[in-house]
């Protein structure tokens, strides 16, 4: 039996179905359910020989770790009957869900897929797919 879930929600309806069939889990099973919001940090590429270089994103500020907390706050408030642990981390997606996974000893993660077709997921990835691969415990990927 499931006594521990952990979702990983980054506010897309794909993550958005994820959670919602992650609290119906937890509903049935009555497991310890945690929403975990992923905010990717952006990766510095040196440029040339000297001390150039480029991000890949803009610096996270403290406002998006506001956002992401009132994502997975709203999805929570759907189902006041559950006890669910809302956690923020800032890193990259695959290596925090699956960390935080294994620091949680969860049983399910659960994921949504975000239905890229073969040439997307060739040349940006695909984290629920990269999640199947390196998590420490089983993965459902929910596709709606």
């Amino acid at each position: 039996m499931v006594r521990k879930i952990l979702a990983a929600v980054d506010g897309s309806k794909p993550s958005v179905d994820a959670a919602h069939f992650a609290m119906d889990l937890a509903t049935q099973t009555q497991a310890e359910l945690t929403f975990l919001f992923v905010i990717e940090t952006p990766q510095v590429i040196p440029v040339g020989p000297l001390s150039g270089y480029v991000t890949t994103s803009r610096a996270r500020s403290e406002e998006d770790v506001k956002q992401a907390e009132a994502i997975i706050e709203h999805i929570a408030k759907e189902r006041p009957e559950l006890k669910i642990v809302n956690r923020v981390e800032l890193g990259e997606p695959v290596d925090t869900i699956c960390e935080v996974a294994k620091n949680l000893g969860v049983e399910l993660l659960v994921v949504g897929a975000r239905g890229h077709n073969a040439a997307q997921r060739f040349l940006m990835g695909s984290v629920s797919d990269r999640v199947v691969h390196h998590a420490p415990c089983p993965v459902l990927v929910v596709r709606r």
